[in-house]
């Protein structure tokens, strides 16, 4: 099996870092509410409960990082999930989640589209 350590990195910061903004948003959504409706693209439904935003956040962030230590096993199939969670959040949360999308998404393009170099290319 070859090395998917890119991925995993940036994979694993990028769940760190969503797993914490929806602790965030949970436990000072109300006091954020105005600060969260701006940057979030769902007003309305979504947008008017700012702790349903968190919770969403968190459960997506751990999926993403169930799929980031996965990633070696069945990399395209969990590149397309990882992509799919990090594309779509920033439509829910918007700017909050900017940074823990940008990884997640190029996380999920490398599981789809790289091919490691195989390990016996690397041994000397």
């Amino acid at each position: 099996m070859a090395s998917r350590k890119p991925e995993i990195i940036l994979g694993l910061i990028g769940s760190i870092i969503g797993l914490g903004v929806g602790i965030w948003i949970v436990n000072y959504g109300e006091e954020l509410t105005a600060y969260i409706q701006t940057f979030t693209y769902f007003s309305g439904a979504l947008g008017d409960n700012v702790t349903q935003l968190g919770w969403i956040t968190f459960f997506a962030s751990a999926i993403a990082l169930i799929g980031t230590l996965l990633i070696g096993k069945a990399p395209r199939t969990w590149g397309v999930i990882i992509f799919l969670i990090g594309l779509i959040l920033f439509f829910v949360i918007g700017t909050a989640w900017i940074v823990s999308g940008i990884l997640l998404v190029l996380t999920g393009l490398m599981g789809i589209f790289r091919r490691p170099v195989p390990k016996s290319w690397n041994a000397k």
